[in-house]
C-alpha cells in the first residue's frame, strides 16, 4: 500500500517536470538586497541608490514571451523612458529625485525582466552611463527592485557595512 502511495506520488512528480519542459530550465537564487548591494558597491560603474517609484515615460517596447527562443524580437537593446521620483538615499542624509532614466530590461537566453508597472516603488539602484544618464537593469532574475522597507539596510550598508545575512537554506 505504502509503495503504491510512493509510485504514484513519484509519477505524478516526474510527469509535472516533464510538462514543465523550459519553464524549469532558469533557475535564480533568491535575492538579497546585501548580495545585490555588495555587486553595485564593487562594480566598476557609478551607481545611485534610490528609494522611489516608476513611471514609464515613454512606450514599452514589445517582450519575447516567456521561454519563446525565436519571438522574432531584437532582445539586444530592450529600453525605455521612466520617470522616477523619490530619493537618493545617502547614508542618514537624503536627496529628493525626479528624473528621467532608462530602464533596460536583460535577458538570458529565452527568459527576460519585465518593465515595471505603473507606480513600482521601492529601492533600486541606479546606475550612471558614460553620457551621465541613469539606467535601471532588471534581468531575468529578480534582484533590482526591492521593498520600501529595505531603504533602513541600505543606510545601514552604507554607513558601517551590511548586517550579516541568514544562512540560505
Amino acid at each position: 500500500m505504502a509503495f503504491t502511495r510512493w509510485m504514484t506520488a513519484a509519477t505524478t512528480a516526474m510527469t509535472t517536470v516533464l510538462m514543465a519542459g523550459n519553464a524549469l530550465a532558469l533557475s535564480c537564487a533568491p535575492p538579497t538586497l546585501e548580495d545585490s548591494y555588495k555587486r553595485w558597491a564593487d562594480a566598476p560603474e557609478r551607481y545611485f541608490i534610490v528609494s522611489g517609484s516608476l513611471t514609464p515615460a515613454s512606450p514599452l517596447p514589445p517582450l519575447p514571451a516567456q521561454g519563446s527562443p525565436n519571438s522574432g524580437i531584437d532582445t539586444s537593446n530592450l529600453r525605455a523612458v521612466y520617470r522616477v521620483q523619490g530619493e537618493d538615499v545617502r547614508g542618514f542624509s537624503s536627496i529628493p529625485i525626479d528624473h528621467y532614466i532608462w530602464v533596460r530590461v536583460g535577458c538570458a537566453g529565452p527568459w527576460c525582466g519585465q518593465f515595471p508597472t505603473a507606480g513600482t516603488e521601492g529601492v533600486m539602484a541606479l546606475k550612471q552611463l558614460p553620457d551621465g544618464t541613469l539606467e535601471l537593469g532588471v534581468g531575468a532574475c529578480p534582484g533590482s527592485i526591492f521593498d520600501s522597507s529595505a531603504k533602513a539596510r541600505v543606510q545601514q550598508c552604507m554607513t558601517s557595512g551590511c548586517p550579516p545575512q541568514q544562512p540560505r537554506r
